[in-house]
């Protein structure tokens, strides 16, 4: 077996460079790269396609009967709140939905509101962190997608935005729990989440839907740091894909790649509920 695993070796590196000079490194890089994403199951950036849409619905199928608290932290002009509120109705949950919506960037805030105008949800200009007080949105341009309390390459203002965290606005409004906050910051995800430290550590949040990319690198943050603060409240990590949820027994260096995704804080008594898919590195993906 290890003579045919070197001659396959010998046989994958004779080719690649065969296909080098062929057709040139970068296109070369750039298949294998959509390769490699495509089987770890990093889908773009979508969601009728990377399969938040299809969380939506797991959710709103699995809460029990009653107010459905969801919040949307990082909601930009409103394209997942939307949906959010798509799904309640296709689910017969439009009634119970309590949506919970932030967005501090001025711009984005005012096309939120038109877009959500008349629907049944809680708009806040704010951003939510793990403080309260004042923080500095760095602003790519108006409305941007980029725009990010942490400095990054490309930003051309700065903005002086209220902060509040998750915790003390769920204890201010009475909500007692919520059954999805899904956070979208650029690179400020894990920040969110330590200010909800109250709400994770008494499992009030059934599942937290936070986003991972390069961005992270700006905020000084690893993917290995959300793993450490969320199972420490005991929750399950996982990579949200289409076909399920891919958890893993814990924080593995293979997983800190800054490619873009959707990963997943699940309590336990959730976590047993949703799709699941094997992960590939233990031999059954």
């Amino acid at each position: 077996m290890a003579n045919l695993t070197l001659v396959g070796r010998r046989a994958a590196a004779a080719s690649t460079d065969a296909a080098c000079r062929a057709l040139g490194r970068r296109t070369v890089i750039r298949a294998a790269r959509y390769v490699l994403y495509r089987a770890r199951l990093d889908y773009p950036n979508d969601m009728t396609v990377n399969g938040e849409a299809s969380l939506q619905h797991w959710v709103l199928d699995l809460a029990p009967g009653g107010e459905v608290h969801v919040a949307d932290v990082g909601a930009n002009v409103g394209h997942w709140s939307r949906s959010m509120l798509t799904a309640a109705t296709a689910t017969g949950r439009a009634a119970d939905l309590r949506l919970h919506v932030f967005e501090p960037d001025a711009s984005a805030y005012a096309r939120l509101a038109r877009a959500l105008d008349g629907a049944p949800a809680t708009l806040s200009p704010v951003a939510l962190s793990d403080r309260e007080g004042t923080s500095v949105l760095h602003v790519v341009a108006p409305a941007a997608g980029t725009n990010s309390l942490h400095p990054a390459p490309g930003a051309t203002t700065c903005e002086k935005v209220p902060a509040l965290t998750l915790d003390a606005y769920a204890a201010r409004c009475g909500v007692p729990g919520f059954a999805l906050v899904k956070i979208d910051t650029e690179g400020h995800d894990l920040t969110v989440l330590r200010g909800a430290g109250s709400l994770l550590a008494g499992h009030r949040i059934a599942v937290a839907q936070f986003e991972y990319n390069h961005r992270w690198v700006f905020a000084r943050a690893f993917l290995r740091d959300a793993f450490d603060f969320l199972a420490g409240h005991g929750y399950q990590i996982g990579k949200l894909t289409p076909k399920g949820v891919e958890f893993y027994p814990g924080w593995d260096a293979a997983l800190e790649t800054f490619v873009e995704g959707n990963y997943v804080a699940c309590a336990p008594a959730t976590a047993d509920r949703l799709p699941t898919i094997p992960w590939w590195k233990t031999g059954r993906g």
